[in-house]
């Protein structure tokens, strides 16, 4: 008797309990706790996230992705929509999907409790699939979304394809078209103030106004020297350093943010940070991020605030990386993971490791 007057019913708990509970949750376990029952789910707060997450490379034959929060520290496994991919991309919280076939699709955050998936079209004209290599099942090397298409219908889609050209694709458009430029090898390519921004091998940053009189037309707005004055950190004299990958971010205050991967020997290697401004047309190195990190590798880059009760470094550059044989944790075989590099002291940390390049998801939603 005694037993069952001590019995809870956990449904009737109290919703501002019920709600503080779910805030500190991160995306899969607030869809667990969504589940309980119809009073748990009506006092979640609304899904959302300030902490981006890695998708994991996809086992082959496994109906579901792996994805490692940055919050809680654990490996969660969501259903892969019914979508056959190769290649695997993301910008503003969604993750472009490739097939050898030559389908592309975008997904809405796979770890959002809504699924959105948008067929884009073919891009055999723009790609020449038929030309490339029969073990080439990625088809591009970067995409980048001008806004959720969740919040605006008039989003656009720039790709940088395997060959380093650029690519745009409008809603409503049947096909890529390729943006006309000198050059087809761009590092890297980010929407900035209304227009996307492109970096090619020479440093020279470009610009294409999509929604001016010549969307298709990219020119250059600024050249950055790609002499590299001496690190503030002492190494041994005769010291050969070259750049291994250049990034465009936009910092958190509007800024255009150059980063450039230094490499020395194949044996290590530095992050260079560098402030644009495109109508003064100056550069500046900035040395300290202050209370924002960064977010590099195959996704759109980007960059996110902190403070000192976020589960992100600050003044930090996160990145993903692939088979790199100077990387701090391959011991010289090359590997894969995610590392952190303090800015401050150029120290690295491995924050996790595994068997294939990781992806990092924004937390746009």
């Amino acid at each position: 008797m005694a037993s069952t007057s001590m019995t809870r019913n956990w449904a009737e708990l109290p919703q501002e309990l019920l709600q503080l509970c779910s805030q500190r949750l991160c995306l899969k376990n607030l869809s667990a706790f969504r589940a309980v029952c119809r009073s748990w789910q009506s006092a979640a707060v609304k899904e959302r996230s300030n902490v981006p997450w890695l998708m994991l490379t996809d086992k082959k034959g496994m109906p579901w992705h792996e994805f490692f929060c940055l919050s809680c520290q654990q490996v969660h496994r969501k259903l892969s929509p019914e979508v056959m991919a190769n290649g695997y991309f993301s910008s503003r919280g969604w993750v472009l999907m490739t097939s050898r076939e030559g389908e592309f699709h975008m997904l809405k955050n796979p770890m959002s409790h809504y699924s959105h998936i948008i067929k884009l079209p073919n891009p055999n004209k723009f790609l020449n699939i038929k030309a490339l290599p029969l073990f080439d099942v990625e088809f591009v090397r970067k995409f980048v979304l001008s806004d959720s298409p969740t919040a605006s219908p008039d989003y656009k889609v720039m790709v940088i394809n395997d060959t380093g050209q650029l690519g745009l694709w409008k809603p409503g458009e049947v096909e890529w078209t390729a943006v006309n430029s000198p050059t087809d090898h761009f590092y890297d390519v980010i929407y900035y103030k209304g227009s996307f921004v492109a970096v090619d091998y020479e440093h020279r940053i470009w610009r294409c106004d999509v929604d001016g009189p010549t969307p298709f037309e990219g020119r250059v707005v600024f050249q950055v020297l790609q002499r590299l004055p001496e690190f503030k950190h002492e190494y041994p004299l005769g010291s050969f350093w070259y750049v291994n990958r250049v990034y465009l971010v936009q910092s958190m205050t509007g800024s255009l943010l150059f980063v450039s991967q230094w490499e020395r020997l194949r044996s290590t290697f530095r992050f260079r940070v560098l402030k644009i401004d495109l109508d003064t047309q100056t550069c500046t190195e900035v040395e300290n991020l202050e209370n924002t990190s960064l977010f590099l590798g195959h996704n759109s880059s980007f960059s996110l605030e902190v403070d000192e009760n976020h589960p992100i470094k600050p003044n930090c550059i996160y990145f993903t990386y692939f088979c790199l044989s100077f990387s701090p944790f391959a011991g010289g075989r090359g590997d894969t993971g995610m590392g952190i590099y303090h800015l401050e002291d150029g120290t690295v940390e491995l924050h996790f490791k595994g068997k294939s390049s990781p992806l990092w998801i924004e937390p746009c939603f």
